[in-house]
C-alpha cells in the first residue's frame, strides 16, 4: 500500500471520528427543538403583524362607514337648501368611500383566511413541538443507556482480551519452569553417574569420590587373586 493510500485512509477515519464525535444525538435533537421552537415564535410574530395590519385596515373601513354617513346626510341637507351640485358632490364623495369600504372588506376578508391560516400552521407545529419534546427525551434516554451498553461491552470485551494475554503469559511462564526444572533433574542426574562435576562442590565430596574408587579396585584385585589361586590348585 502507498504512503499516499494509507495517509488517505488515516485520515477518512479520523475525519469519520471527528464528524461522530461533532454529530452527538443529544446535541442534534436539542438543536432540533431550538429550531423547531424558534419557527414557532416566528409563526406567533407573523400572526400578530397579521391581526395588527388587519385591525388597522378594520378602522379604516369603521372611519369610512362614518364618512359615508355623514356624506348622505350632506347630500340630503344639500338638496333641501336646492343645492344639487353641492349634492351631488357629497353623494360622489359617498359613492367613492363605499367602494373604498368595499375594497377594505375584501382585503379584511383574504387576510382573515391568510391569519387563520398561519394560526392552523402555529397550532400544528405546537403539537408537533409537544409531541417532539416527549419523545426527544425518550431517544436521548435510550441513547443514554445505548452508551452504557456500549461502554460496558467494550470494558467486557477489553477483560476478555486482557484475560487472553494473561493465559498465553501464564502458559508461558509454566513453559519456562517446566523447561528449567528439567534442566535441575538432568544435571543432579548427570552429577550422580559422575559425568559432570557440581562447580560448587566442596573438596571433602572429591575425596570421598576417590576413596570409593580405591575401595573398588581393592575389591575387584581381591576378587583377581582368588580366581588365580583356583586356578593354580586345579592344575
Amino acid at each position: 500500500m502507498g504512503v499516499l493510500v494509507r495517509l488517505r485512509n488515516i485520515f477518512g477515519a479520523k475525519m469519520e471520528k471527528s464528524l461522530e464525535v461533532l454529530e452527538n444525538p443529544k446535541e442534534m435533537l436539542d438543536y432540533s427543538m431550538v429550531k423547531m421552537e424558534e419557527g414557532l415564535q416566528s409563526l406567533a410574530r407573523n400572526a400578530m403583524e397579521f391581526a395588527t395590519a388587519k385591525k388597522r385596515l378594520e378602522l379604516q373601513r369603521n372611519a369610512l362607514s362614518e364618512v359615508i354617513s355623514k356624506y348622505a346626510e350632506q347630500a340630503n341637507k344639500a338638496l333641501e337648501l336646492s343645492q344639487e351640485d353641492l349634492a351631488k358632490e357629497a353623494l360622489l364623495r359617498k359613492v367613492e368611500a363605499v367602494q373604498r369600504v368595499e375594497e377594505l372588506d375584501s382585503q379584511i376578508s383574504a387576510m382573515d383566511v391568510q391569519l387563520q391560516a398561519i394560526t392552523n400552521s402555529h397550532e400544528e407545529l405546537r403539537l408537533k413541538i409537544q409531541s417532539f419534546r416527549s419523545k426527544k427525551e425518550e431517544l436521548k434516554a435510550v441513547y443514554a443507556a445505548s452508551q452504557a451498553q456500549l461502554k460496558v461491552k467494550e470494558m467486557v470485551t477489553s477483560l476478555g482480551l486482557e484475560s487472553e494475554n494473561i493465559g498465553q503469559t501464564v502458559r508461558r511462564a509454566e513453559s519456562r519452569i517446566q523447561e528449567t526444572r528439567a534442566r535441575v533433574l538432568a544435571i543432579d542426574e548427570l552429577i550422580e553417574q559422575g559425568l559432570i562435576t557440581e562447580t560448587f562442590a566442596d573438596s571433602k565430596d572429591d575425596v570421598d569420590r576417590k576413596l570409593r574408587g580405591i575401595s573398588l579396585d581393592s575389591v575387584v584385585e581381591a576378587e583377581l587373586a582368588k580366581l588365580k589361586s583356583s586356578i593354580a590348585v586345579n592344575s
